[in-house]
């Protein structure tokens, strides 16, 4: 289940995505930095659009196999567990506990006077998981809401500001509020904390979010089996270097994931898929070739069948994608990806929709 999730997610081709590679290396182009380290950091990508379509196939009543959209009672319920397991309750105490949450000021002063980094305001925190230096949260344990007294405590020798490293300290602590968390009930209040009327409507919400997601799936998934069948049954020129340069794209982007985590890529490809190295780099050659395939199908789909855009298609098409990318006008949209390529985008998207119109659901 992992692998396949990590082809559809990879899958996408927007045009748009070619065109970000193209602005990336102009605008590497535009730099004033030394000829070395240009050299370095610019990729050579004469190589795009070089892949070419010989022949295409039949494309005209093709079959798929439309994926089961049906919400489940267990997927609601498990959902609704999955929320209350992820909430709480506040319930407001007068006296710190040892299991308590508490809203604190607090200044920390060495020597009498205040030190960087020592003071804030308004800080949330568990006395038993406070991430603090040790002694800070235990000595708040049996202060009440309003108080404010001084902690004498040492910082660890090991600690990261070597000025503080072992050092005596006071912080003069104020507690705000208090409280302990209790898990939370299925309820109206509940409910009502969760954007919903009430339990019933909490159900049904979450029954809804599941069939919209699970249509949009089904969409998706169908329109991959269709343009995977048409470019089955086409006929390319493969430019290995075009291959190589979609693929080394699609390494960069899980290298920039794996960095989020503090992984390296093996490791995080392996946590994340369940892949050997080689698995996943002859499954990201798999998708650098769908990637270059699928729009030169879509675009021979187009030309074959008559489809253009009309002026008022383009600005209504053009609005969906200038919402989604969040620019505030069309031209905002074509500045940053330019007109041809936003045509080409909507033209593809004609394509994609007469394909799946004249696709017959297998029983």
């Amino acid at each position: 289940m992992k692998k396949k999730l990590l082809v559809m997610l990879l899958a996408g081709c927007m045009v748009f995505s070619m065109t970000a590679c193209g602005n990336k290396e102009k605008e590497a182009e535009g730099t004033t930095e030394t000829e070395e380290t240009a050299e370095a950091e610019t990729v050579d990508t004469s190589a795009l659009g070089t892949s070419t379509l010989v022949e295409l196939g039949e494309y005209k009543g093709l079959t798929y196999t439309p994926m089961d959209t049906t919400v489940t009672d267990e997927e609601v319920e498990t959902e609704v567990q999955y929320m209350l397991a992820n909430s709480y309750t506040k319930n407001e105490q007068e006296i710190v506990t040892e299991t308590s949450y508490v809203n604190i000021d607090y200044v920390g002063k060495k020597d009498g006077v205040a030190f960087d980094g020592g003071t804030a305001s308004s800080q949330e925190l568990s006395i038993e998981n406070s991430g603090y230096i040790e002694g800070f949260a235990e000595s708040i344990v049996g202060m009440k809401v309003g108080e404010t007294k001084d902690c004498p405590m040492t910082f660890p020798e090991d600690y990261h500001a070597e000025d503080l490293a072992g050092q005596d300290v006071v912080f003069t602590i104020t507690v705000n509020s208090c409280w302990e968390q209790l898990p939370a009930e299925l309820n109206d209040e509940f409910a009502v904390e969760n954007g919903y009327d009430n339990v019933d409507a909490l159900y049904a919400g979450i029954r809804e979010q599941y069939e919209i997601s699970k249509q949009q799936d089904a969409e998706a998934d169908m329109q991959y089996q269709i343009l995977q069948k048409v470019i089955d049954n086409s006929t390319f020129e493969m430019n290995e270097d075009e291959i190589t340069l979609y693929v080394n794209d699609l390494k960069s982007q899980y290298e920039t994931y794996a960095s989020y985590y503090g992984y390296d890529l093996e490791t995080y490809v392996t946590l994340a898929s369940g892949m050997t190295m080689t698995e996943f780099e002859d499954q990201c050659r798999e998708i650098a070739i769908y990637r270059i395939q699928n729009p030169l199908v879509q675009m021979a789909v187009a030309e074959a069948e008559g489809l253009v855009l009309t002026e008022e298609e383009y600005t209504e098409r053009a609005k969906e994608y200038m919402e989604y990318y969040g620019y505030t006008t069309i031209e905002e949209l074509e500045e940053a990806y330019t007109k041809e390529t936003v045509e080409l985008q909507l033209t593809s998207d004609m394509a994609v929709e007469f394909l799946t119109a004249n696709a017959v659901a297998e029983e």
